[in-house]
């Protein structure tokens, strides 16, 4: 169906009405665009952990690395990704460029100028930062050189806080505007110059096995490529929004009455964030007290990220601004069509990915691995993967949910069941603690996906109040979601016995392998889902 535009009145464009979202050809555009970035990025973790290993040199780089990220999720990515897009959104369908570009330039000055005081004061806490993240390593000779090499690292990673911030912006401004295409992009040039970066490094470090006595030249090459390449990752929005002639300027203008409401309303949207980055460093103090372990864990994530980003993030990235139009606007039943078909969609799409992730982690981590992360460290990582599995379906209908609320203008709700989704997290991973040796990545990942699913349960409830309804979405989607998912146990028994008879001990069989149990797999679950008619729809 379709929904209405802006009410009348409202400005240029009032009263035009919003395409109908065909979210199967939408989300298959969307694919092919994320396929390329997430399998540079896949290439990027498989290659760092090739040259790093599942050491304690790899453990060293990839904690210093995430805190950056951290940092930014922490303080400014909850104004900018939650509630940006919305106000943008409502700017533009008014047709007011002029007031779309003072509360945009205003939020980029805000974020630049607070982020610089944030990376400076990381820079001066270095130390402190990477004795608590390595504070499980037994050994006090490696986690004093961990230390030394983490603080360095840290002052060539913190500055990407301003980078990231710039970004950000510009990418909610090509959003907001429906273009979607540079920001899906932009991570292959982070991938590829980070990529050459490590094989820079490899070449400096003459075939020596990874450890933590690196020489000036290796940090630099290690700290400053990694740098270069979120400055990629950033110009690349920032340009294309400069391209389209829209202003963007930095400005300090924090008394602007939308730029308030922004910045209010981002209180429980950082919440949200800041909950999710207590759990990565829970995460990464635990996986820290295993040598290779927050490796092994970042490879597992980020195989469980690829599905979840090439099927669930483009139905929450391409229905967003469709799902707050539709809530400004107050059409209700069009909010909740959208809020349903987008539950449905995500279930189609990644049901059967986590049942390949599921029966053929094993074949999957011996093609994939290769250099210093084979061996046992890929039964490390295959486990996790299996874990993570489960969770693939919660995870990826949990953010979509989540938007789904802060479309209405709801930041509360998500935040709050956010931090019981990740205090039960973080309980089960200190309890998991005690297990030990690389057993506890795994058991990480288990907790992770059961969390997410809890979460995703309690938040449809919330969103199914809010849908405007007396029956609400839940209904129409029960049924296709737990078609779905009988459709993938079938198709994921399948893979796993088809596998059974087959050597997988070397590259090419499991290479074979995956090819043979997932055309088995698929065609399972596609025959499963045409007998009970389910498909991606349009709304």
């Amino acid at each position: 169906m379709r929904a209405p535009g802006p009410p009348a009145g409202a400005g240029a464009g009032a009263g035009a009405a919003t395409p109908t979202v065909d979210l199967a050809r939408t989300t298959a555009a969307m694919t092919v665009l994320t396929l390329v970035s997430r399998v540079t990025g896949l290439v990027r973790v498989l290659v760092v952990a090739a040259v790093l290993g599942t050491t304690f040199l790899g453990n060293t780089y990839q904690s210093a690395n995430t805190v950056p990220n951290l940092l930014f999720e922490l303080f400014a990515a909850g104004a900018l990704q939650a509630v940006m897009i919305p106000a943008m959104v409502e700017l533009f369908d008014r047709g007011d460029e002029a007031e779309a570009s003072r509360v945009a330039g205003s939020l980029l000055g805000l974020a630049l100028a607070g982020l610089a005081v944030v990376a400076a004061v990381g820079m001066l806490a270095a130390p402190w930062v990477m004795r608590v993240l390595v504070a499980g390593v037994e050994s006090p000779e490696v986690r004093a050189a961990q230390v030394r090499l983490g603080t360095i690292l840290l002052w060539f990673f913190l500055p990407q806080l301003v980078l990231y911030a710039a970004g950000m912006v510009a990418t909610g401004v090509l959003n907001a505007r429906g273009r979607f295409t540079v920001p899906v992009a932009a991570p292959v040039a982070n991938n590829v110059v980070v990529i050459a970066s490590y094989g820079l490094f490899w070449l400096l470090r003459g075939g020596a096995a990874p450890g933590l006595d690196l020489t000036p030249a290796q940090i630099a090459v290690l700290g400053l490529g990694t740098t270069l390449g979120v400055l990629a990752l950033s110009a690349l929005p920032v340009l294309a929004v400069v391209r389209s002639g829209f202003p963007l300027r930095p400005r300090l203008d924090h008394r602007h009455p939308q730029v308030r409401r922004i910045v209010r309303r981002s209180g429980w949207a950082a919440l949200f964030l800041a909950s999710t980055q207590m759990l990565l460093g829970v995460v990464l103090v635990l996986a820290n007290g295993v040598e290779g372990g927050v490796v092994a864990y970042q490879v597992a994530y980020t195989i469980f990220l690829l599905p979840h980003a090439l099927f669930a993030l483009p139905v929450l990235t391409t229905l967003f601004p469709a799902l707050a139009r539709r809530a400004s606007a107050g059409d209700h039943p069009g909010y909740a069509d959208a809020v349903a078909a987008g539950v449905r969609a995500i279930a189609f799409f990644v049901l059967p990915a986590a049942a390949a992730l599921a029966a053929l982690a094993s074949p999957l981590t011996r093609v994939l691995l290769f250099g210093e992360s084979a061996g046992a460290g890929a039964v490390v990582v295959a486990g996790a993967v299996i874990a993570f599995a489960p969770g693939l379906l919660g995870y990826g209908a949990f953010l979509f949910l989540t938007r789904a609320l802060y479309a209405v203008g709801d930041t509360r709700t998500p935040s709050l069941v956010h931090v019981g989704v990740v205090v039960g997290a973080a309980l089960a991973m200190a309890g998991i603690s005690a297990i030990a040796g690389a057993d506890r990545v795994p058991g990480l990942a288990a907790a992770h996906s059961l969390a997410y699913l809890v979460g995703a349960v309690v938040l449809a409830r919330r969103v199914r109040r809010r849908a405007g309804s007396p029956q609400g979405t839940m209904p129409s989607l029960l049924r296709p979601v737990a078609g779905g998912v009988v459709a993938a146990i079938a198709a994921g028994g399948v893979m796993w016995l088809v596998q059974q008879p087959f050597d997988i001990a070397g590259r090419p069989g499991a290479l074979a392998v995956l090819a043979g149990a997932g055309a088995a797999g698929a065609a399972v679950y596609l025959g499963a889902q045409a007998l009970l008619g389910t498909r991606p729809g349009t709304i």
